[in-house]
């Protein structure tokens, strides 16, 4: 017959806690995994939509550019309002290359101005008026 070992409780306590050390290590690996796969998703998903709206932007500006062509056409035809389409023609032309190239011509009109909110002036409140004073 065979002899019966016995478990040291200690040696058994130690095994146990070195099982459930090892489990919480896995488990942090696989949310780690996770999260890094969800994050990279994420990502694509940004870039993919910052593409598709660069493609809209740059489409609008064609079109826009069209028009302004169209626009200094019927100008040149009529002989009126020839500054001003050619104006527009410039802004849409400037437009179409900043979209296409990253970076606007350097004869590109410059925006105007625009206003800060926080600097721009609130006209002073009316107090009520005050019956019997």
């Amino acid at each position: 017959m065979a002899k019966q070992q016995r478990l040291n409780p200690a040696d058994v306590q130690r095994d146990l806690e070195r099982f459930a050390a090892a489990v919480k290590e896995t488990e942090k690996a696989e949310r780690a995994a996770k999260d890094k796969s969800r994050k990279e998703s994420d990502e694509r998903q940004q870039r993919a939509a910052a593409a598709q709206a660069q493609q809209r932007s740059l489409a609008d500006a064609q079109r826009e550019l069209q028009k302004a062509v169209a626009d200094v056409r019927q100008a040149k035809q009529t002989g009126r309002g020839r500054a001003e389409a050619d104006a527009a023609w410039k802004v849409a032309k400037a437009r179409v290359i900043e979209l296409e190239t990253g970076s606007a011509p350097a004869w590109a009109p410059k925006p105007p101005p625009v206003a800060d909110v926080d600097t721009v002036a609130e006209p002073p409140m009316e107090e009520p008026a005050v019956e019997g004073v």
